[in-house]
């Protein structure tokens, strides 16, 4: 199961977020980034543990997946998250371009090049967030 991160002075105004890196140091550092803009972090470092999260926990808004997972297993995660829960929003991050026509083919709702700022992850991820309430 994944560590879930609870900052009791924080208020989530923005939903939870699943983030799936296999670096535990940038997913330490994206789940305090994400936390200190309204969301509730669950940090996964494997695509099997993701896909277990979402199992476990129904109420995740939005994913972020990052780095080799992206490269090698963004496709799987896409697809099986979407059919568990079509509203999640998926940003997908990676150090090239080479997977962004595969992953938003199969649903990403938004892809990135790093090297890419917390604020900038962020506000995307609000953004795709946004969309959905319209």
């Amino acid at each position: 199961m994944p560590i879930e991160d609870r900052y009791d002075n924080l208020d989530y105004v923005n939903g939870t977020i699943l983030i799936v890196t296999d670096d535990i140091d940038i997913n330490i550092v994206l789940s305090g980034v994400f936390a200190l803009n309204g969301f509730k972090c669950f940090k996964c470092t494997s695509a099997e543990e993701a896909l277990e999260t979402l199992e476990h926990i129904n109420a995740v808004d939005s994913m972020l997946i990052d780095g080799k997972i992206a490269a090698d297993r963004g496709a799987m995660i896409i697809v099986k998250s979407k059919t568990k829960k079509p509203s999640i929003k998926i940003v997908v991050v990676a150090n090239n371009d080479s997977a962004k026509t595969r992953v938003l083919d199969y649903g990403a709702d938004d892809f990135m090049l790093k090297p890419v700022s917390a604020e900038v992850l962020t506000n995307r991820v609000i953004t795709q967030l946004a969309k959905r309430q319209r």
